[in-house]
């Protein structure tokens, strides 16, 4: 049998003493033992002293930084064959850093990403939708050629440093550094999804932040990095399916807007038809819907899905705008 790779966790953590109970505490036992490094990238707040107590490697940085670079300082910190990176706001379930070990036991493996669980302590409806639709996607998603998610997410550390690490200039703020940093990481040897490899979110979710989170913070960087890179995924969000139910949703939410005056006024068979893009979107979703109810019962699985038609719109059309705006802004010499 191989010999198991040494593993050191890395967590980024800003303003996150009242998470460091849980989600710290969590790291140090799934760790059992190994290096568990706390970087506080500028709080304002005392993560720093709390991740001390309670028993990790503390490093703090003087100015307000993003999860990006503040990684890459943990990585030049420590000298483990593997690194695996577990945000403040996750708690590890107490096996992953035995299955990180055992994954890397093979040799061209460079990468391997978790989910988010389907506990998620937040009960409120975009806390679960948020949590839920990560879980769901990441369940079915690619398992070799993977995606990176830097949330639970192992990296043989060799490779990490030969490609540089995160680009923290491009994203200095939490962002899609981690899809970015995937695209290199599959040049490079195998990427790997383990389904069972899981946190769980502790974060608190409400419309607003979902909606700013998915345009401001994945949808417009994402897409750019698409344009820029020319290369457009067919997996997670980006599946061809999910890009045709991205371009059904309008119709989807005009014909449930449209359809009940039509029945009113006796027009059934125009609203019939204006349903019929909501029927093939059910039968497209069917999968979703089903686990949706099994999690939460119908009246869930229903706004879960109205919800993801609004989630889809929103992100299609961040999507084009993106697309119209690569278009006509000047290019610069290095890029004619």
């Amino acid at each position: 049998m191989p010999e198991l790779p040494s593993v050191a966790i890395i967590m980024p953590a800003y303003n996150a003493s009242h998470l460091l109970g849980r989600s710290l505490t969590a790291a140090l036992v799934a760790a059992k033992g190994q290096k568990v490094l706390v970087v506080d990238p500028g709080s304002t707040d005392d993560t720093a002293d709390v991740a001390r107590h309670i028993g990790a490697d503390v490093i703090r940085l003087e100015k307000r930084a993003g999860p990006a670079h503040a990684r890459n300082v943990g990585v030049r910190h420590v000298d483990t064959d593997v690194v695996l990176f577990i945000d403040s706001d996750c708690v590890a379930h107490p096996h992953v850093v035995e299955r990180v070990q055992q994954a890397f036991t093979d040799a061209e493996l460079v990468s391997i990403t978790g989910s988010y669980d389907d506990t998620p302590p937040e009960q409120n409806f975009f806390s679960l939708y948020m949590n839920l639709r990560h879980h769901f996607t990441h369940q079915r998603a690619n398992t070799e050629d993977a995606s990176f998610w830097a949330g639970c997410g192992a990296v043989r550390r060799t490779v990490y440093e030969e490609i540089g690490g995160f680009d923290a200039v491009q994203f200095p703020m939490p962002m899609i550094e981690d899809i970015e940093l995937g695209l290199r990481l599959r040049k490079k040897g195998k990427t790997r999804l383990d389904p069972a490899l899981h946190v769980t979110h502790l974060k608190k979710w409400t419309f607003r932040s979902v909606v700013s989170t998915d345009i401001k913070n994945r949808a417009i960087p994402w897409t750019r990095l698409i344009l820029a890179t020319g290369e457009m995924p067919n997996d997670l969000n980006l599946r061809l399916s999910q890009r045709v139910a991205a371009a059904l949703a309008p119709l989807v939410l005009g014909g449930l807007a449209v359809a009940p005056p039509l029945f009113l006024t006796g027009l059934f068979p125009l609203g019939a038809a204006a349903l019929a893009p909501a029927a093939v979107s059910a039968v497209m979703h069917s999968e979703m819907i089903g686990w949706c109810n099994q999690q939460r019962g119908p009246s869930f699985a229903a706004r879960f899905w109205l919800f993801h038609q609004v989630h889809l719109v929103y992100s299609a059309a961040t999507f084009v705008w993106c697309q119209i705006e690569h278009r006509i802004r000047p290019r610069t010499p290095a890029e004619a």
